[in-house]
Order: structure tokens, then C-alpha cells, then sequence
């Protein structure tokens, strides 16, 4: 278990655990929204996989219900209404994005500015898709399962990918070695280098690619990130840092023709 999944699994959720809870995450938010206005920035960005459970309806990582209780919809308003109280910037929210399992959001994600997709579906079935494929598949489920929830919202949406630069990271599952999928995290440093898993930096390079080509032609897209950005050093390593890798090369040519400064 990751240590997010573990938190959640040893808490206790009762309804005093889940008052200090939000009592707890609120003043931690509203200390980063200081720290975020003191800093300048235009952009604080909020949510994220592990809090999951603490959203309305919310469920714990094997499925169960999490116990968050009846008013967690006002708990997030509220911490929402602070936040902007401290920050005058734009608040983003960072979503997961799972193929086909994407549910409805709660209503509370209205009084955000945008959406920030955390992006690293499975983009194709085999290990012998093409470019094209992946471009392809990256555009249907843009269309089918994304472009709602922005015309729902009515808000941007900003996909925040992250891909790591190994083998099988197109099909979403690189092996354990045990019949199970790693967390792309495991690839990344401070963790140890996996020998069962092979590097590929133009895999990683022709998913970036390919995402851009799907992106480049839906304008209801207002933004690309790449996550898992390693600052301090260039590695030629498998993980989802592009620091070094081919696929900065991808984003160097691409960006500036997004942003409509070279044609």
C-alpha cells in the first residue's frame, strides 16, 4: 500500500476523526494560500488522488466507503471560501482521471477556477501501438469522457501528464514482476532502480507526442503539464521526469506553436 492508501486505511473516519480532519486540513490549506500569495504566484493548486476519500460521497482505495459525512459538501465550500480569502489568484483543482470509472464531480468543484486532469491512462492495449494509436485513443477519451465534465463545469481544464520513460508505460501497467502493475511513482528517485523494468526514453517521447496532437486539436483544452519534473538535474532514468529526456525535446517544439507564438 502506498503511504496515502495506508493513512486512509488505519484512520479511524468516525464523526469526531472526520471533524478534526477538516478542522486540520483546512488551516494547512489556508497556511499554503498565505505562503502561495506571499510568493507571488497566480495559481494555487488544490485536491489531488489522495484526498479522494474526503470528498462528497467519497470512497477509500479498495472501494469501500470512507464514512466522510453528510455535510462534506460544506466543509469544501467552506475551506474553498477561506482559501480565496487569503489567495486572490486563481484556485485550480487536481483531479484523477481513471478511464471509465470518471464520475460525476461534486458540486463544490463550481467554486474552483479549473480543472487540473492528472493524466496517466492507459492510452493503448498492445505493446505494438503506434504514435497514431495513442493520438487516436488520447482523442476519444478527450471527447467522450473529458469534454463533458468541462461543459458541465464550464470551467478550464488543464491536463497535468505524467508518463514515465519505460517500457509498457503507453498500456498504463509496467509488471511488478509478480502479475501486478507498478505505481509510477516507484520509478522515480529517491527510490531504487527497478532492473526488471526497461528504460525507454522515445516511448515516453512519442506518448508526449501523440498527447499533443490530440491536444493541439481541441481548443476546449487550456492547458498541458508535464508532471513529475525532476529541476535539480538531468536524468536518464525511467521516471516521469522529462528533465534530459526526448520528450523535453517534444515540449520545446510544441509549446511555443500552442501558445500561437511560431506557426
Amino acid at each position: 500500500l502506498s503511504a496515502s492508501d495506508q493513512f486512509w486505511k488505519n484512520a479511524p473516519k468516525d464523526a469526531a476523526w472526520w471533524q478534526t480532519f477538516f478542522t486540520r486540513y483546512r488551516a494547512f490549506l489556508v497556511n499554503y494560500a498565505d505562503l502561495t500569495a506571499q510568493s507571488g504566484a497566480q495559481v494555487i493548486i488544490l485536491g489531488g488522488d489522495w484526498i479522494t476519500p474526503a470528498l462528497p460521497g467519497g470512497l477509500l482505495p479498495d472501494g469501500t466507503s470512507s464514512n466522510v459525512p453528510a455535510d462534506a459538501e460544506a466543509q469544501w465550500r467552506s475551506i474553498l471560501q477561506d482559501v480565496r480569502s487569503h489567495f486572490k489568484g486563481q484556485i485550480l483543482w487536481a483531479l484523477p482521471y481513471e478511464v471509465s470509472s470518471f464520475t460525476t464531480p461534486v458540486s463544490f468543484l463550481r467554486d474552483v477556477d479549473g480543472i487540473y486532469l492528472l493524466w496517466s491512462t492507459p492510452i493503448a492495449t498492445s505493446s505494438t501501438a503506434t504514435k497514431t494509436d495513442y493520438a487516436n485513443e488520447t482523442g476519444r477519451l478527450l471527447d467522450n469522457e473529458v469534454a463533458p465534465l468541462a461543459s458541465l463545469l464550464v470551467k478550464p481544464v488543464i491536463l497535468a501528464v505524467s508518463y514515465p520513460s519505460a517500457a509498457g508505460a503507453p498500456t498504463g501497467c509496467i509488471s511488478n514482476g509478480s502479475g501486478a502493475c507498478l505505481d509510477f511513482d516507484a520509478l522515480s528517485r529517491p527510490n531504487v532502480d527497478l532492473s526488471s523494468v526497461s528504460l525507454n526514453l522515445q516511448t515516453q517521447a512519442d506518448i508526449y507526442e501523440a498527447m499533443l496532437n490530440a491536444v493541439n486539436a481541441r481548443p476546449w483544452i487550456s492547458g498541458f503539464v508535464s508532471r513529475g519534473y525532476y529541476l535539480p538535474v538531468v536524468l536518464q532514468d525511467k521516471s516521469t521526469s522529462i528533465h534530459g529526456k526526448p520528450a523535453a525535446d517534444v515540449l520545446w517544439y510544441w509549446y511555443p506553436r500552442l501558445l500561437g507564438t511560431v506557426q
